[in-house]
């Protein structure tokens, strides 16, 4: 009798767990896709010793590919006939922007360093907070605002990029300024393609075929550049390959999951937010695999984030999610100001 208790009270929590679950759909999807991003920076981290970046991005697209193809011939998920050119047309577009994204952030690693890299990068919520105001129609709150610059400040104390922490302006080179200045490029590239996602997901496109054009696009492209810089070189062991490509695999559950918690609730600010914390599992990752540890003000920063992780997620970036709810439940009812 007490078993069947204690199994009857078990269901019950199991239950509400999954109820809060499905409830918070973004933030599963945006998490899951940190994690997968992690998972894919620590393997190109450790395949950079034996490869160029040119190569692991050329085996990285034919894995996001490979994946996209896997899943569709199963899949199969139908493209939508309305506005059919419409569609095409966001989906090139989208391509274009990872694809460029892509190239401007390893530029930019190779130029300036990979602490000032993604320092600049992780500055897209404030991006994308200022880009849902301006093209989504999104309210501006001081709230958002406030997590959004909190998070771009914690990712800077955990990377330590040396322009902001010990490096005088007269010593910068110039082939610094570039790197740095492709880094602010790439972080703005990296917040309009959050933003594509959500006119995106309004023709209900399956992500499969966002990974799919990236895929298509960047293999050639990846080609290319190992032809021009001459830096191509084939991996001899099969555990090489087999790293190579699920590089490509994490980066497309990464991007597909993306594209799921925009689409979910339409808050480009909280997903983009909410992958910050990527930074925290690097850290984690880089020092449980490879032994590398941070300072204690790099701590400092990792509790920032996620403190700007909880707090856009509590406070959301103005979107009345009740109302679009309600509106979705009955189309026909119009809203009112």
């Amino acid at each position: 009798m007490a078993q069947a208790l204690v199994c009857a009270q078990a269901s019950v929590v199991c239950l509400d767990f999954w109820e809060i679950i499905t409830q918070q759909k973004e933030i599963v999807y945006s998490l899951f896709s940190v994690t997968m991003f992690t998972c894919a920076e620590l393997l190109i981290y450790y395949l950079g010793e034996k490869f160029h970046a040119f190569v692991i991005f050329t085996w990285l697209s034919a894995g996001l590919f490979t994946a996209s193809v896997i899943d569709g011939i199963v899949r199969r998920p139908p493209l939508p006939l309305e506005d059919r050119k419409k569609v095409i047309v966001l989906l090139a577009i989208n391509c274009l922007l990872s694809s460029v994204s892509e190239l401007v952030s390893t530029a930019a690693n190779v130029l300036a360093t990979p602490g000032d890299t993604i320092a600049i990068l992780n500055t897209a919520p404030t991006i994308v907070f200022a880009l849902s105001v301006l093209f989504l129609g999104h309210p501006f709150t001081v709230a958002g605002m406030s997590f959004s610059v909190l998070s771009a400040i914690g990712v800077a104390l955990v990377t330590q990029p040396p322009f902001l922490f010990g490096t005088l302006v007269q010593d910068i080179s110039s082939g610094y300024i570039t790197g740095v200045s492709l880094a602010g490029c790439s972080a703005i590239i990296e917040a309009v393609t959050v933003i594509l996602y959500k006119f995106i997901s309004n023709y209900n496109i399956s992500p499969l075929y966002v990974t799919l054009f990236n895929g298509t696009v960047c293999i050639p492209l990846g080609l290319t550049l190992c032809y021009v810089f001459d830096v191509w070189s084939t991996p001899r062991l099969i555990g090489e390959v087999f790293a190579l490509l699920s590089t490509g695999v994490a980066w497309y559950l990464a991007v597909t999951s993306v594209y799921l918690a925009v689409k979910v609730k339409q808050r480009p600010v909280c997903v983009i937010t909410l992958m910050t914390s990527e930074v925290v599992l690097v850290m984690i990752g880089q020092y449980v695999v490879f032994g590398v540890m941070n300072m204690w003000i790099g701590y400092v920063g990792a509790i920032l984030i996620m403190v700007a992780c909880i707090g856009i997620e509590v406070k959301g970036d103005g979107v009345d999610d009740s109302a679009d709810e309600n509106q979705e439940a009955h189309p026909m009812i119009e809203k009112t100001p």
